[in-house]
């Protein structure tokens, strides 16, 4: 199977490349922004198989000629506290993008589904379902989401996600840096507040899950456990040898709740996370 993916640099993206690369004879062609660095992915791919993307759809010109059977939409551009929030690049990677590489595709809303010649696997974010978020990037994902429908696509929802050498900001990442210089960690919501997090190799191998068998257009939640923020701050002081210390907000207005009900509640087909939050850590912490 060709399978082209989207935001081939992007940290969960590269897991799956190495993943495909490494375990499966699918040739894969990457889709990266211009003047990426390229070196991690060229030990799996061949120069051949990278396509520079630099904003417009004129990038793509080439993209036919790959013979693309499976569009595996990675690309993401979330704000946080290394990417500010720059509306243009929000909307170009979130929502231009997409677009573009379905427009370079050939797409044809009228025909039969099977007549378009290949399928679509979109990740997105809990967030489109979130009714307390209101924000450009949850706008973006949602049109994202919304112009995908009836084009053959399955929607893949993540909700916080952790593992080893992620270079991301996340909370993992926080409480492992402030254990290790001994400073206390200053959280901005109630230890109450719920998030769910899912280790990274239960999120790629959902991902090949979702390659390997077919299904019909759906949406569907890649989740593990949800807990509170102090159950997981107790869970890591548990499993590490350098414990991290919590200053916990005085006070808020509630919890936060990162999981919002999004009323689907359902989870891959063939699919079911094999690490709890204690078994990620263990591992993760070795490395």
């Amino acid at each position: 199977m060709n399978i082209l993916i989207t935001g081939a640099n992007g940290y969960l993206a590269k897991n799956l490349v190495k993943e495909l690369a490494s375990k499966t004879k699918h040739k894969l062609t990457l889709l990266v922004r211009k003047d990426s660095d390229i070196d991690e992915l060229l030990i799996h791919v061949n120069i051949e198989n990278i396509i520079f993307y630099d904003g417009s759809i004129d990038s793509l010109n080439n993209l036919q000629n790959y013979k693309i059977d499976l569009v595996f939409h990675l690309a993401n551009y979330y704000p946080d506290a290394i990417k500010p929030a720059i509306p243009e690049e929000i909307i170009s990677s979130n929502l231009t993008l997409i677009s573009n590489v379905i427009t370079s595709l050939g797409d044809n809303i009228d025909k039969v589904q099977k007549e378009l010649g290949y399928r679509i696997i979109n990740v997105s974010s809990y967030v489109i379902h979130h009714n307390d978020t209101d924000s450009l990037y949850k706008h973006t994902k949602d049109c994202a989401f919304n112009y995908l429908r009836n084009r053959n696509c399955q929607n893949y929802l993540l909700f916080d996600t952790y593992g080893g050498n992620d270079p991301r900001p996340k909370l993992i990442n926080y409480l492992i840096n402030y254990s290790k210089n001994g400073r206390k960690l200053e959280m901005k919501c109630s230890k109450d507040s719920h998030i769910n997090l899912v280790y990274v190799k239960d999120v790629i191998n959902a991902f090949v899950t979702a390659i390997e068998k077919k299904g019909k257009e759906d949406i569907y939640e890649i989740r593990c456990d949800t807990l509170t923020l102090e159950e997981v701050v107790n869970t890591f002081n548990e499993v590490s040898e350098k414990k991290v210390k919590v200053i916990w907000p005085e006070s808020v207005h509630g919890p936060i709740n990162y999981i919002s009900e999004t009323g689907i509640i359902k989870t891959p087909d063939d699919w079911k996370p094999r690490y709890n939050l204690i078994m990620g850590l263990i591992e993760m912490l070795k490395l």
